[in-house]
C-alpha cells in the first residue's frame, strides 16, 4: 500500500510540474488554486469547511455546465493513505466533493467525465 500511495504521489508531482509550466495564465476567480485539465479546459479549486468545490471553465472564460459532469478528487498526503471522494454537480459550473481534509503541502487530483465522454485530469497543491 505505500508503495502505490508513493508512486501516486510522484505521479502526481510530476503532472503538476507539467501543468504549472504550461497553465500558469489564468487568476482564480472564488479564491482557489487554479489547476488545468487541458488546453480548452481550466479548473479551480477551493476548499471550505470540509467541502471541496471544483468550478470548471473554457479557455475563454465562459462556465461550463456541471450538471452531466461526473468525477472523483482523490487526495494524497505524506505518512497518510490516499482519500478519495465523488463529485457532484452542485450548481451552474460546480462540482463538489465532501470528507476530504486537505492540508497544505498535500496533492489533490480531479478526474472528470464530460458529457462528451472525454476524460480530464487536473491536479492541485494545496496551501
Amino acid at each position: 500500500m505505500k508503495i502505490a500511495a508513493a508512486v501516486f504521489a510522484t505521479l502526481l508531482q510530476v503532472l503538476l510540474t507539467c501543468n504549472a509550466c504550461a497553465h500558469g495564465d489564468h487568476k482564480p476567480k472564488h479564491g482557489g488554486i487554479m489547476g488545468r485539465g487541458d488546453e480548452e479546459i481550466s479548473v479551480e479549486l477551493v476548499v471550505e469547511k470540509g467541502t471541496a468545490t471544483l468550478y470548471i471553465e473554457d479557455d475563454s472564460g465562459t462556465p461550463l455546465p456541471a450538471e452531466k459532469v461526473k468525477g472523483t478528487l482523490s487526495l494524497v498526503g505524506p505518512g497518510r493513505p490516499a482519500q478519495e471522494a465523488k463529485l457532484i454537480p452542485a450548481s451552474d459550473n460546480k462540482l463538489t466533493a465532501k470528507g476530504l481534509a486537505p492540508v497544505p503541502g498535500d496533492r489533490l487530483r480531479a478526474r472528470l467525465i464530460l458529457p462528451n465522454g472525454d476524460e480530464l485530469s487536473a491536479v492541485f497543491s494545496f496551501r
